[in-house]
């Protein structure tokens, strides 16, 4: 594949084949057209992703939403698109890879993100590479073998008459035996799926590394039939403690063979995506770094506890982390909100372009959950340097928290447990901001 046949954009960005935006050929700006149509005719959820609009002097404007990942159309071609946090290619890559293994439906948890971020590799080739190396991981361990049951129309008896078939199938061939029987192998449902997404690593990848390493596994699977009941196949893996070394391998099967993502947007049969919502992205992050980085000390709750802000049990409040401690000095339980947004914050616009809503909702959590500093993470972007604003109203205090998705997870870590030891902002800024 030529470096051409990837194209990079970030999201939110527009694209375009004239004009001022992120320019594409018109043939590929088309293809990319055609997608969008096949998926509004068949009730996809394509359009999650992709938006077509106009502009003047552009013309028809694609315009990509807030999903990272990868996209394959039936050409060949890749639409890589990035997250919209860093100017270089390679730190968006790092960021958004470090995200991804903290996805609990993401097959490969143990990566160098760092690595794979500096390589050429595009996304897709990323993807494939790691679907690769957990296969080659089971081949070092020997393929599993198990019980197979047969049904066949044999010279010599074994296993057990299958009469019902032996009437219908042998009433004149009386020298034959319609049996049934179980034979020992690695023909099994797990290695079927295997070797089908083998194969179609190797008909789609374009890395001379990946498409080497998969011949190469491919000939442990000789003596297996590639699966041609993928749904069937599925079903029938039991999952069970001899299996839990499969499951990263079938996992990422599981999502190249049914070309679907983690966020489940899209699949179509010419076209290949991986695709990942950022909003799940990041608050997947972030949670990952405070409940594996803040200590055994703190009791940490993803998604809850649920309150609601009125006793009749109407508006529901659900922040996405609650940390509570025992504070040593007094033996009372101190308890922290942290809540997650995935925006693009602007530092031209007042307040950055912090919502009055999300302020709203913050002094809310503090009330309810009876907290005095609430947090919001917000991504640290190009432009921005203050990593921490506090808004202060009596006795609460909002800390806006500028997150560094490529090597952030200190300080975020640092401010949360020095919470109690820091002043209240020196100024009277209001805990609302302006409206935009």
């Amino acid at each position: 594949m030529r470096k051409s046949d990837v194209i990079e954009v970030t999201e939110y960005e527009a694209i375009v084949y004239k004009g001022p935006g992120r320019r594409i050929d018109k043939e590929m700006f088309e293809e990319l057209e055609e997608l969008m149509l096949t998926l509004s005719d068949e009730g996809r959820d394509g359009l999650d992703f992709l938006k077509l609009s106009s502009r003047k002097g552009s013309g028809r404007v694609i315009q990509v939403r807030n999903y990272v990942g990868v996209l394959q159309m039936p050409s060949g071609r890749q639409l890589q698109i990035l997250p919209k946090i860093h100017t270089t290619t390679v730190d968006a890559k790092t960021a958004m890879l470090k995200m991804l293994r903290t996805m609990r439906d993401f097959p490969s948890k143990s990566f160098d993100a760092t690595a794979l971020g500096n390589s050429r590799m595009s996304m897709f080739e990323v993807y494939i590479k790691l679907f690769l190396d957990e296969v080659s991981l089971l081949v070092r361990r020997g393929l599993k073998s198990d019980y197979r049951r047969i049904e066949e129309n044999v010279r010599f008896y074994k296993g057990k008459m299958n009469f019902a078939r032996q009437l219908t199938v042998n009433h004149v061939h009386k020298e034959r035996f319609f049996v049934t029987f179980d034979e020992y192998g690695i023909d099994c449902p797990e290695n079927r799926i295997l070797k089908k997404a083998l194969m179609k690593t190797l008909g789609s990848s374009t890395d001379a590394k990946n498409r080497k390493d998969a011949r190469r596994l491919l000939d442990h699977f000789d003596g297996i039939a590639e699966s041609h009941a993928v749904a069937k196949d599925f079903a029938g893996i039991i999952d069970d403690r001899k299996n839990g070394h499969y499951q990263k391998a079938i996992g990422w099967a599981r999502l190249l063979l049914n070309d679907l993502n983690v966020s489940n947007t899209t699949g179509t049969t010419d076209t290949q995506s991986l695709l990942f919502s950022m909003d799940q992205l990041f608050e997947s992050y972030v949670g990952h770094v405070i409940q594996h980085r803040l200590g055994r000390e703190w009791d940490i709750s993803l998604k809850g506890p649920v309150k609601h802000l009125f006793d009749n049990g109407s508006f529901r409040l659900m922040p996405d982390v609650v940390a509570r401690y025992r504070d040593a000095s007094d033996g009372r339980m101190r308890t922290r909100v942290i809540d997650m947004k995935w925006k693009i914050l602007d530092p031209r616009s007042t307040n950055l372009g912090i919502s009055s809503s999300d302020m709203y909702q913050m002094f809310a959590y503090a009330k309810k959950y009876s907290c005095e500093h609430v947090v919001v993470v917000y991504p640290l972007v190009e432009g921005l340097s203050r990593r921490n604003i506090q808004y202060t109203d009596g006795d609460i205090t909002v800390h806006i928290h500028l997150f560094d998705c490529v090597d952030g997870e200190e300080d975020l870590i640092d401010l949360l447990r020095s919470l109690d030891s820091r002043q209240p902002s020196v100024s009277n800024t209001p805990i609302i901001p302006t409206k935009k």
